[in-house]
């Protein structure tokens, strides 16, 4: 895995703060470029793919993370 925890962190916040109201450019392009450092086929997602990846890649952090504290 590519990214840091902070940010898997950071990652995590903009996808929730992308379902309660809209992120600013700024935000969208931070989320685009953490997303693309994990997954660089995703560059030229739409926003709505970039989100849906995005909640995949932190289920998968996640779960490494609770395998990995077994």
């Amino acid at each position: 895995m590519n990214l840091t925890p902070q940010e898997v962190e950071r990652m995590e916040y903009l996808l929730g703060k992308s379902r309660l109201s809209y992120l600013t450019k700024k935000e969208e392009s931070i989320l685009r470029d953490l997303i693309v450092k994990e997954n660089p086929s995703a560059k030229d997602n739409s926003l709505d793919d970039l989100i849906k990846l995005g909640l995949i890649l932190v289920g998968l952090y996640v779960l490494s993370k609770a395998l990995g504290e077994k």
